[in-house]
């Protein structure tokens, strides 16, 4: 039984053992405070995820993801009424529409998980 003001969860042991990896990473290299215990680590990183989820969804009705090809992400803006295409240069997003690194567009691709992905891969081919 859980301590009161507590759940349960199961989560299945290839992603217990990534997490617990994970953990004894950030914390080997002073990222997470080495008192701070397992479970209240996956705790704030569930925590997070949610407060990005909602923050997301706050520019939900007004852009969306459309799809990712090759260094592209393309996102549907529903306010000017078309489809702009943000790129992956380097390290770097650039929005092709706003020829800029720090419009909405390119806010709102960061927070695609799958884009970190895409970036990851990028730099691995250079």
């Amino acid at each position: 039984m859980p301590k009161d003001g507590f759940s349960v969860i199961t989560i299945t042991e290839q992603v217990h053992d990534k997490a617990k990896q994970r953990y004894a990473q950030k914390v080997k290299s002073g990222q997470v405070d080495k008192n701070k215990s397992f479970s209240r680590y996956i705790n704030d990183l569930i925590m997070e995820v949610i407060e990005a989820d909602e923050s997301f969804a706050l520019q939900a009705p007004f852009m969306q993801k459309i799809g990712l090809q090759d260094n592209s992400i393309m996102i549907k803006d529903n306010k000017i009424g078309r489809i702009v295409e943000v790129q992956v240069h380097g390290k770097d997003l650039i929005c092709m529409h706003d020829e800029r690194k720090d419009c909405a567009h390119v806010g709102y691709a960061y927070a695609i998980p799958e884009v970190y992905r895409l970036m990851a891969e990028r730099r691995g081919t250079k």
